[in-house]
């Protein structure tokens, strides 16, 4: 609305800088500059305007397991042609356990999702393969990013602090009738299976780790609102 109101203003400029130069001629190059000037300055407007639109989330999404905390929670960006990229940033919760301190966690996850198939319907779709990448990090000095220096050199090659993971999942979305339409358009409920980088590394070098011993299984729903 407000790029609509902002482009007819614009336009009623330019109709008035028109019939301008048919009544005095002597302003013709005044007002072709000024249109030209003008001309740049939407474009620069419509620019700022789409950036900063970009930054509005398109929904939210809440989590349970996927070594991002007993549950995380953020907002996520869609976009892609299709929608078939989503971004999402997310806070999660490691309860008390055996005398350690609650931690907050941290995840950025890159999602896609290339397939979508309907069910027969204009309610549920199927989205028969969702994988991504993201990294984790937890809020806490009992992690760290480089060895500390009380370790003999090299004898720890990984960060505790920040793991890369990568997962295959599947997902169900459920579109809302227009008249329920509260807060949300559609609905997404889906699973992951999920690995980190030094589970992947240790099952590949040792034959008697399963597949059930380094995978994690996580659920989720994520809302749409845009």
């Amino acid at each position: 609305m407000r790029r609509l109101i902002f482009s007819l203003l614009c336009a009623l400029f330019v109709t008035t800088a028109s019939a301008q130069t048919d009544v005095v001629t002597t302003t013709d190059s005044v007002s072709v500059d000024s249109v030209y000037a003008m001309s740049r300055w939407m474009k620069r407007i419509e620019r700022y305007n789409r950036f900063w639109h970009a930054l509005i989330p398109d929904g939210a999404r809440l989590q349970v397991a996927g070594n991002m905390g007993a549950a995380s929670v953020g907002p996520v960006w869609i976009y892609g042609r299709n929608r078939q990229w989503e971004t999402a940033l997310t806070l999660g919760y490691v309860p008390k356990h055996q005398g350690n301190n609650a931690l907050v966690t941290m995840t950025i996850k890159e999602d896609f999702i290339p397939w979508t198939i309907s069910l027969g319907n204009n309610v549920c779709d199927f989205q028969p393969l969702a994988t991504g990448v993201y990294l984790n990090t937890v809020f806490s000095s009992k992690f760290w990013t480089h060895q500390p220096h009380r370790y003999p050199k090299g004898y720890y090659w990984f960060s505790t602090r920040v793991r890369p993971n990568l997962y295959l999942g599947e997902r169900l979305r459920f579109r809302i009738p227009d008249h329920h339409r509260k807060f949300s358009h559609q609905i997404k409920l889906f699973y992951e299976l999920s690995t980190c980088d030094f589970y992947l590394i240790q099952a590949v070098k040792n034959d008697y780790i399963t597949p059930a011993k380094i995978l994690t299984l996580s659920l989720g729903v994520q809302l749409e609102w845009m």
